[in-house]
């Protein structure tokens, strides 16, 4: 199951908060594993549980943070103090950036941002596990990319 604890880390952001998210959904799947009919609904299942605890521990943030409290600010200026810092970021900066400005969103961008564009899931998949229609997704997306490009046109100049 490390997919689901792969998909937790990438929203949370935070390791101690993505073990106990995935400890927390096991927990209760196995309260509810007499309602489980077949092996084939447990992956969902599994999901929207973990995603519907990731919404829980988002909305009760009231300051989002990077991984291992980097400071956003040295953060910042170390990446965009290359002369040209689209053509010179490493594959690590990369990382560092992409989880600050997802750390950024709110909590249905980040989650719907992570699921499509890091888990690769389809729409379809994203609407079964979170229950929102196709055109929320779209626009959650949309909105997601939007936040991101001019929070990241707001670094580089």
């Amino acid at each position: 199951m490390d997919y689901l604890y792969t998909m937790v880390l990438r929203i949370m952001a935070n390791e101690q908060d993505a073990g106990d998210i995935v400890q927390d959904t096991f927990i209760k799947v196995w309260e509810k594993r007499k309602s489980i009919k077949d092996e084939e609904s447990l992956k969902p299942y599994l999901r929207k549980i973990a995603i519907n605890k990731c919404y829980d521990q988002l909305r009760k943030r009231k300051t989002r943070y990077v991984e291992d409290n980097i400071d956003n600010d040295s953060v910042i200026n170390h990446i965009t103090s290359y002369e040209q810092a689209d053509q010179k970021l490493e594959k690590e900066e990369a990382l560092i950036l992409l989880k600050f400005l997802v750390s950024r969103l709110s909590p249905r961008q980040r989650i719907v941002f992570t699921m499509v564009e890091l888990q690769e899931l389809s729409h379809d998949e994203v609407s079964e596990i979170t229950g929102l229609s196709k055109t929320s997704i779209k626009s959650n997306l949309h909105h997601a990319r939007k936040n991101m490009e001019g929070k990241l046109k707001d670094f580089l100049n």
